[in-house]
């Protein structure tokens, strides 16, 4: 039995095996936690904050290690933009955004607009209220997940490549044409 692709990204990596286990096909009798694949060792990334054009252009990481100055203006440029408050935003979540960059080709240094990044729970929950399609526990909560945009690439192929890469949630919005992604549970879902 072959299962519709999109349904192995809904279910996430685990349920897809325990669904091919169920069908008869390879059995495993313990997931081993994904390898990430290795980065190299300079990480470079450029971010905008398009309506304030706030802009930071850092190397969040050299040889292993994270710059704890350029994290510090990343979660600046990533706050929240209604209470003002700060959280500190996953370093892995930064690894997602660059990986799905560097997949994609295209030039280092390319600008990487932000729509939304950390979100208090003020903010959250007043955004539930108006929008029924966001999440009460929005991983944005956590510093875990982050909408944005890339001029030069389609939001959707974003979305895409994302979720190919089993590092957590990634979706795309037609209606705003915002990607996102997170560093919580792989999967996707049907967005407007």
């Amino acid at each position: 039995m072959t299962l519709p692709r999109r349904h192995l990204f809904a279910c996430g990596a685990a349920a897809a095996l325990m669904v091919l286990g169920a069908c008869g096909g390879p059995r495993t009798p313990e997931l081993a936690e994904p390898v990430l694949p290795p980065l190299p060792g300079t990480r470079r990334i450029v971010l905008v904050h398009s309506p304030s054009r706030e802009r930071v252009d850092v190397v969040y990481a050299r040889e292993g290690r994270y710059d704890a100055t350029a994290l510090a203006q990343i979660n600046n440029l990533m706050r929240d933009r209604n209470t003002g408050d700060l959280a500190p935003i996953d370093p892995l979540l930064l690894d997602f955004l660059w990986d799905l960059l560097f997949r994609t080709g295209i030039a280092e240094g390319t600008e990487v607009q932000i729509t939304s990044g950390y979100r208090s729970p003020q903010t959250n929950a007043r955004l539930v209220s108006q929008n029924r399609n966001a999440a009460r526990e929005s991983f944005h909560m956590s510093g875990k997940a982050m909408d944005f945009r890339v001029p030069l690439l389609p939001g959707a192929a974003l979305a895409e490549i994302a979720k190919t890469m089993q590092r957590g949630g990634a979706a795309y919005y037609p209606s705003t044409g915002h990607t996102h992604i997170d560093t919580g549970p792989v999967r996707t879902w049907r967005t407007k």
